[in-house]
């Protein structure tokens, strides 16, 4: 299963989005290993999703959760 869904880049031409992924892909989109990865959904951290027996996380999770650790200059300073 490969959810996607259609999105513009900027330029008028149409491309594919993954609304989700596989542990594989997900780990290197965050720049960690599946192990970690793993570690962050058992602590609660990000959610997955089981289909057809196989694990899946949302695209929109994993920007969620990189977004919740974003850090500001101002904020380094406090």
């Amino acid at each position: 299963m490969d959810s996607t869904t259609f999105y513009c880049d900027g330029d008028g031409e149409d491309k594919l989005r993954s609304l989700a992924v596989r542990p594989k892909k997900a780990a290197e989109m965050l720049g960690i290993s599946i192990t970690s990865l793993w570690r962050l959904y058992k602590a609660g951290e990000i959610p997955q999703y089981k289909h057809g027996g196989k694990v899946f996380y949302r695209v929109a999770s994993l920007d969620a959760w990189l977004a919740k650790g974003e850090r500001y200059a101002q904020d380094e300073a406090s």
